[in-house]
């Protein structure tokens, strides 16, 4: 691709794409980190909770946490520990990737007006057990167990999130919560009325919907163009949207909730090995993108190899050989490979004018943002927003776009060219089948364009064959010389085309020998008249030099289809036969074959 083919663009997005991951990723300077700004505070507050009106609460702020990393306490043994527990010193909601229990306790005073139906949702979905328990005046009130280790049928609510239903009298209450989890204790806590959760789920629901249906939209597009242009490109673009999709769908809590509720070992599988079979997608399309094979062959078998290990360790992790932690840790590692192997390819190709080097770049600088996002999040760097939570399903959806880009630039190059192909096989083709000197049809040109003529024959229509040889051709040659003849022949193909359809045939099939083919004649006399036209057009003077006019004429042979034949062979020979019964007749006249 040339260097007038890159969008001039381009650079500045590529610049302006990695400014706002890097300060997405790290913060504006100046500003307080999430830790610092999310220190503890010396004790939590006491949740107040007075009107029902559009209450929607996150809870942190009241919150204590003990840790019991040799899962050894029950809810008894909790209760009796809970004045050793703290206000947590993690950023908001984000415990990182621990592998012990959690105990959280929160105090809610429920106030007159706000007393009935209450939601507690746990809502980050990637959870393994969430129990809670309700105390009133130091009293069970409720007791409710949760997590993606449940079905659908045994969870209180069959939702996205972890949703505890709860019924909270006036009064002061204390829920205490457990937490395990295989991956990160992410825990972001809301206490919110059933019509609000509706609301907010309402618009949840819709923006998954929108994001899945972009996906679905790419997969088919990716499916589409390899079944239709056979390039492995598409099917590697379409393994790395489905497995995107799929891990965003088991995230974000969708495919729990509408795909496999009943299947719970699904939840824990699915998301490790969709991550390595995205980043085995990565490998082999970037390979495929950037022809790395034409360049560096050891780079390009780094490459596949790269795909084969990430598809491995998912066979691995999905059946059961790999736990979820060992699949997270093998994504981390060779999550980023693909970008550090090719990305000094990508930057050549990028400065040599490549525009799908630079699309590629692009999407690597927005995805490679989501990854720390995701990164820092699972670490327990980072706090556990709304933003931060779909952070990386934002980038996955933007790299999808820009390798959407690549892939119509690569179609667009495609056309590009199959289209010099069928050029350059139809000039080919033209100069296999015309005349060089007159620009008319040669022998085999005519031979080619006569079929369809000959097909279009209609009852009342003649088609006719006309064949010219020149008089007095020879003395001009001899003369004014070759150059002279060849003026001559010049001018007689152009007087010859001057008189016919643009659908007519002109040939040139020898020395001074021509053929017309006329269609859609009606009858003999017509077909001579033409044939009389013909001879009219070639007997004025051509000046040969600048004040050399000669004069050259013409006998005329025809024969008519159907009446004479259909093969252009048989027409041609039953012509030349007329046209010589024309010469020995005295020549400059036009006959019908008999």
């Amino acid at each position: 691709m040339t260097a007038a083919l890159r969008p001039p663009w381009l650079p500045r997005l590529l610049r302006t794409i990695l400014l706002l991951g890097l300060l997405g990723v790290f913060g504006v300077p100046g500003l307080p980190s999430a830790r610092a700004a999310l220190a503890p505070t010396s004790a939590p507050e006491l949740l107040r909770l007075d009107s029902r009106a559009g209450a929607a609460l996150e809870v942190w702020s009241g919150l204590k946490v003990l840790r019991d990393d040799g899962h050894a306490l029950d809810f008894s043994a909790a209760r009796v520990l809970r004045d050793r527990a703290e206000r947590p010193a993690v950023p908001l909601a984000n415990f990182g990737e621990h592998a012990g229990t959690l105990w959280l306790f929160l105090e809610v005073e429920i106030g007159p007006q706000a007393a009935g139906e209450w939601l507690l949702d746990v809502a980050y979905p990637a959870l393994d057990e969430v129990d809670l328990q309700v105390l009133r005046d130091g009293r069970e009130v409720a007791m409710l167990r949760n997590g993606d280790r449940l079905t659908g049928r045994e969870r209180p609510l069959l939702a996205r999130t972890h949703l505890m239903p709860l019924r909270l009298e006036r009064g002061r209450h204390e829920l205490i919560l457990r937490v395990r989890s295989s991956g990160s204790l992410i825990v972001p806590l809301w206490l919110m009325t059933p019509e609000m959760h509706r609301l907010h789920e309402e618009r949840a629901q819709l923006v998954q919907g929108l994001a899945t249906g972009v996906m679905l939209s790419l997969l088919l597009y990716s499916l589409a163009q390899w079944y239709s242009l056979r390039d492995r490109m598409f099917a590697y673009y379409g393994l790395s949207v489905l497995s995107l999709g799929l891990f965003q769908i088991a995230f974000q809590g969708v495919g729990m909730q509408h795909l496999w509720s009943e299947y719970p070992t699904l939840a824990e599988k699915i998301p490790p090995v969709c991550v390595l079979l995205g980043i085995t997608g990565t490998f082999l399309f970037i390979n495929r993108a950037l022809a790395i094979a034409e360049l560096s062959p050891r780079l390009s078998w780094a490459m596949k190899i790269g795909a084969l290990l990430c598809a491995g360790a998912a066979l691995l992790v999905l059946l059961g050989l790999l736990s979820y932690r060992d699949g997270q840790r093998i994504a981390k590692v060779l999550g980023q490979l693909p970008t550090l192997l090719a990305l000094p390819l990508a930057w050549r190709r990028w400065r040599q004018g490549d525009a799908a080097a630079g699309y590629i770049l692009a999407g690597w600088t927005v995805y490679t943002a989501g990854v720390l996002v995701l990164a820092l999040l699972i670490s327990g760097r980072l706090p556990a927003t709304p933003l931060v939570l779909h952070g990386f399903q934002i980038a996955s959806l933007a790299e999808m776009v820009m390798w959407l880009v690549v892939t119509g630039v690569r179609v667009a190059a495609l056309r590009r060219a199959a289209e010099r192909v069928r050029h350059d096989g139809e000039r080919l083709r033209l100069l296999a089948e015309t005349d060089a000197l007159t620009s008319a049809l040669n022998r085999r040109g005519l031979q080619q364009a006569a079929g369809p003529l000959l097909e279009r024959v209609r009852p009342g229509q003649a088609t006719v064959l006309f064949l010219l040889d020149l008089d007095g051709f020879k003395p001009v040659n001899d003369r004014f010389g070759h150059q002279a003849g060849d003026r001559v022949l010049v001018e007689v193909a152009r007087r010859l085309q001057a008189q016919v359809r643009q659908t007519d045939l002109v040939a040139r099939i020898g020395g001074d020998e021509f053929v017309v083919m006329a269609a859609g004649l009606p009858d003999e006399p017509a077909a001579l008249r033409l044939g009389q036209a013909l001879l009219d057009a070639i007997a004025p003077d051509i000046e040969v030099e600048p004040g050399q006019p000669c004069r050259v004429g013409a006998t005329i042979g025809l024969a008519m289809v159907p009446d004479d034949g259909r093969d252009i062979a048989v027409l041609l020979e039953r012509a030349d036969q007329a046209m010589y019964a024309g010469k020995q007749a005295g020549k400059r006249q036009v006959r019908r074959f008999t």
